[in-house]
């Protein structure tokens, strides 16, 4: 269990996160501005888009997936599509 605790997320939502934690690898400054627009269009409560800041600015890969997949409370959709995208990031870090 990660020190960190991100109010549980949707499909939907969880996917919009793990767009923006790809992006945090390019640009961290324009990830971090993307989510403040998700959460101005509603995307994110404002306790979810704190903990994912902080999940942005502070967790490795690792420890932000770890974070992520306690937020899917056991949602299966969820578990699934993190586990599909997180072996896509695995691979894609590989080959950088």
């Amino acid at each position: 269990m990660t020190a960190l605790a991100i109010p549980t997320l949707s499909s939907h939502q969880l996917s919009l996160a793990l767009d923006l934690l790809e992006f945090r690898d390019f640009a961290p400054t324009a990830s971090l501005r993307q989510l403040g627009d998700f959460e101005a269009q509603g995307e994110f409560t404002k306790a979810q888009s704190k903990a994912l800041r902080i999940l942005l600015k502070t967790l490795d890969d690792t420890d932000a997936a770890q974070a992520l997949r306690e937020s899917c409370d056991g949602d299966e959709d969820s578990l699934v599509l993190l586990r599909e995208r997180i072996v896509h990031e695995a691979r894609a870090a590989y080959v950088r």
